[in-house]
């Protein structure tokens, strides 16, 4: 193409060579009002998402707190006296409870315990799906270190919130006699601390030694446990939902036999600090008057004074008292746990929810390639 100029030849022009837009250029733009509407939809979809994954994780972890209640209960009296811990006394022990206060006597507290365990377990488990998915990379992958934060995070969450529960629990727990005229003045002295007065001191009563214990517990607990069930979804070639039973219950029993055996001294002190006041040690340290009221002077005051005076007067076999115990309860515990959440997961589809959001958040060949882990 040439244009004429004013005298001379015919000059020429230069046309630039048409470049085509971008397609996402040649859109029309998305109306304001629709990103809206869709980001309220994506916060409901996770609103109910998290709502599912609690109240999975509250069945499961009472279920488990159920079967295993009797051992439970055996093992706090245990725990919280200078009582001598061998299989003989354990059985002598749950046939006392049975004949003074029937076989129920053995669930004795589970009210409480489930009442603490149902928004414990929910916040734990939520909790820790939450955090993975915060801590993972953007490939998605989640490093051990990273797992284990996670886990520990989310212990340390629900005991914070559910704590006062865990509390209550292990004083009726303790408890030898139980009027059921008068039930209301024990659970009374049980909040209370039999001080006569609510206070947030007493309701939080042993928190340090349970914070500090659970951060090791629950990390290795959910690493151990996670790490062996999405092998086995390797090896299955499926997702860690849908690995199989057998799986599921080995990999939560041996998180459990790990998680306790490491951190159980810890456990042991948290047991103490709750209770003392409520039973009778034996060396007059401790004495329970009419209607439970505290009337002495508390000795199990620190973390590492109590760890001291229980190696002082019962030896080192004393920081890991009921312990052999824990290795039965503890594996059962978490093996039922694990798995009943594994599978309520699938049945409130929360499987489902998570293929959704990384379909919606990633390239579609990612999303199809890559197996799911919840």
């Amino acid at each position: 193409m040439v244009a004429s100029g004013a005298s001379g030849p015919p000059l020429p022009v230069q046309v630039e060579p048409t470049v085509p837009l971008p397609e996402e250029m040649n859109r029309d733009p998305v109306p304001a009002k629709f990103i809206t509407v869709h980001t309220r939809a994506t916060n409901a979809a996770a609103a109910v998402d998290v709502s599912k994954r609690l109240i999975a994780g509250g069945i499961a972890g009472a279920l488990a707190k159920t079967v295993i209640a009797p051992l439970d209960r055996t093992k706090i009296i245990f725990q919280t006296s200078e009582k001598k811990f061998n299989a003989r006394n354990v059985i002598h022990e749950i046939m006392v409870i049975a004949n003074k206060e029937g076989v129920t006597g053995l669930w004795r507290g589970n009210s409480a315990t489930v009442l603490r365990v149902f928004p414990y377990a929910g916040i734990q488990f939520a909790a820790f799906d939450v955090y993975k998915r915060t801590l993972k990379k953007r490939d998605g992958s989640l490093s051990s270190l990273r797992r284990l934060l996670a886990g520990s995070a989310a212990g340390a969450t629900a005991v914070s919130i559910t704590y006062p529960l865990d509390l209550l629990r292990a004083r009726l727990a303790v408890r030898r006699s139980w009027d059921p005229a008068k039930s209301g003045q024990a659970w009374w002295d049980a909040v209370t601390g039999g001080t006569g007065k609510i206070s947030v001191q007493e309701l939080y009563r042993g928190l340090n030694p349970t914070l500090l214990g659970i951060l090791p517990y629950a990390g290795i607990a959910f690493l151990t446990r996670d790490t062996l069930n999405n092998l086995a979804a390797k090896q299955w070639n499926t997702t860690s939902l849908q690995t199989p039973l057998a799986t599921k219950m080995a990999s939560g029993a041996i998180a459990g036999l790990v998680a306790q055996s490491s951190t159980y001294p810890l456990d042991l002190v948290r047991r103490r600090m709750q209770t003392e006041g409520f039973v009778e040690t034996g060396k007059g340290i401790v004495t329970v008057p009419a209607g439970g009221t505290r009337n002495t002077k508390l000795v199990y005051t620190s973390i590492w004074g109590t760890l001291q005076l229980i190696y002082e007067r019962e030896g080192a076999k004393g920081l890991f008292k009921g312990l052999s115990m824990n290795w039965i309860k503890g594996p059962v515990a978490f093996m039922i746990s694990f798995t009943a959440f594994d599978y309520l997961k699938l049945y409130f589809n929360i499987q489902g929810i998570e293929r959704q959001r990384l379909t919606q958040g990633s390239p579609s060949h990612t999303a199809q390639h890559s197996p799911v882990q919840t």
